[in-house]
């Protein structure tokens, strides 16, 4: 199985009528919670990997491995090789360089900084339990992934799989850490690194990693209905999780995306965007940022992802008969789009 790993930082990561009308709410909620789906919930469990990772020592080193090898299963090489990049366990250097890893200095204050502001995750399990039950409704022989926590130092806010979530504590402690002061993370990315976004980055880099974008066409529009996709599942997993903190935004930003909908609609259309293979572009609107290109700097980031979503938010209240596995599933983003019916009305 390929391994996808997504950063989130945002890298990383609304209803329109046919005539013109628009309403910005909440999608309706089409998945029942497990007990109104009248089927058992599954179980869902967080690992402190971070804990169990620096218990390891010189002298114990061989079983503490050969436990985490067996406790964390695919995760473990995954964290080693591809978050931590030293490398697999047959790499001769392997011991020294994660031992160098634990007893570094700097990775030992901020793994004293993790423990210190998480001492309980209950908070994520509380949020994520029924979110997974959701995702099991709609897709009955899928695995419950293994939730784990982790210090990756700095490297990845959210590594997912088919069958695991590690979510990285030290890249969530608050706009007045210390640490990315220290290596100058820009602002935009430290606003959303607190614990508020921890589940939703955690729901999006799971969908991000089990749906890859499959559709024939390499446009802007393509890219856009895609990730509105995996937004719009977010939100019908997480239906109490505001559509601000699902892209990432904080209310102003999303207050100003309703209030200037025709603008940024016309912006694309004036700008013969939709249809555009140039890659400039899929960076400007769908990556993060301090503002969207084209804009003014006081515009929020990604209106291509904000764009995408009340698109795919417009189809999917139009065709109710769609499910949202049929919906993962498309590979006609171009189809999606013409039959959205979305155009938003001028104010």
């Amino acid at each position: 199985m390929q391994v996808v790993l997504r950063t989130l930082i945002l890298i990383f990561l609304t209803v329109f009528s046919a005539c013109g009308g628009s309403d910005s709410g909440k999608p309706e909620n089409r998945v029942p919670d497990a007990e109104d789906a009248g089927i058992a919930e599954v179980e869902l469990k967080i690992d402190r990997f971070e804990q169990d990772l620096f218990k390891c020592t010189k002298e114990t080193f061989v079983g503490d491995t050969v436990r985490l090898k067996r406790k964390y299963r695919s995760f473990f090489p995954i964290f080693a090789a591809d978050i931590i990049r030293i490398g697999s366990s047959k790499n001769p250097m392997f011991r020294e360089s994660l031992l160098g890893f634990l007893n570094d200095p700097d990775v030992k204050l901020v793994y004293d900084e993790v423990q210190k502001q998480y001492p309980d995750v209950a908070f994520i399990k509380e949020v994520l339990s029924p979110a997974f039950n959701r995702y099991h409704i709609l897709f009955p022989d899928s695995v419950v992934p293994q939730i784990v926590t982790m210090v990756s130092g700095f490297n990845y806010n959210i590594a997912a799989t088919d069958s695991s979530v590690a979510i990285s504590l030290d890249l969530y402690l608050g706009e007045k850490c210390k640490f990315y002061e220290l290596l100058a993370m820009p602002a935009y990315k430290i606003k959303n690194m607190n614990r508020n976004q921890i589940v939703t980055d955690a729901i999006r880099g799971f969908l991000l990693a089990n749906y890859e974008m499959k559709f024939t066409t390499d446009d802007l529009i393509s890219w856009m209905i895609y990730h509105g996709t995996i937004n719009y599942v977010a939100m019908q997993l997480l239906p109490d999780v505001s559509e601000a903190s699902i892209m990432a935004y904080d209310e102003t930003q999303l207050t100003w995306c309703k209030e200037n909908e025709q603008k940024i609609w016309s912006h694309f259309i004036d700008q013969k965007l939709f249809y555009s293979t140039d890659f400039n572009n899929q960076v400007n609107y769908i990556n993060d940022g301090p503002f969207t290109p084209g804009f003014t700097k006081e515009t929020p980031p990604k209106m291509g992802v904000w764009l995408g979503l009340q698109l795919v938010k417009n189809y999917m209240s139009k065709h109710p008969d769609v499910t949202i596995p049929q919906l993962l599933s498309s590979k006609d983003a171009h189809k999606l789009f013409n039959e959205s019916g979305y155009k938003p009305l001028k104010k």
